[in-house]
């Protein structure tokens, strides 16, 4: 199995002031893939500087989320399992979780998904960083420094929602 170049174009970059190349290769199960090189300097060193951001973004994100999920667990978990309290078996969980916006499964998907776990277990495992800020609300949570580092791994989360989808875009 070997890649074939398809085509190879040159463009014009974002500054202006160079080019890059689009090469584009088939193999022969038809499979395609596609790489571009940067030949202009100036390009190069801000592309090489916004992929050691991303990586900066990640990392700080990853952190974030373990401080989130420890800070909660610590300062609130108590609070948030006995919310479900009054849930007599699984449905009525899922149920409470659904009506809060943090599960997103249908019913059968919930009942397959988690039918090896216990439902504390599944109560716990909602309470990540995507999730706290509806459980925030829904047990009156008035806590500025879990605000603050929830509202920033979501802009950071956004950002790279953001980089995905331009990267998607680009390459279709």
């Amino acid at each position: 199995m070997s890649w074939e170049e398809m085509y190879s174009r040159d463009y014009p970059c974002s500054c202006g002031k160079g080019t890059y190349t689009e090469v584009v290769e088939m193999d022969d199960w038809n499979r395609r893939r596609e790489h571009r090189t940067i030949n202009c300097p100036e390009c190069a060193e801000n592309e090489k500087i916004a992929k050691k951001n991303e990586v900066k973004e990640k990392e700080r994100l990853k952190k974030l989320d373990e401080e989130i999920k420890t800070y909660f667990r610590e300062s609130y978990m108590e609070k948030w399992l006995s919310y479900f309290d009054s849930a007599k078996n699984k449905k009525e969980i899922w149920t409470l979780a659904k009506e809060m916006g943090i599960e997103r499964d249908s019913l059968s998907s919930f009942y397959s998904r988690n039918k090896s776990i216990n439902m504390e277990e599944y109560v716990r495992n909602l309470a990540i960083s995507n999730n706290i800020q509806k459980i925030m609300q829904v047990l009156n949570i008035e806590d500025l420094d879990l605000t603050y580092k929830v509202d920033e791994a979501m802009k950071l989360k956004k950002a790279e929602h953001a980089r995905l989808v331009a990267d998607w875009h680009s390459n279709h």
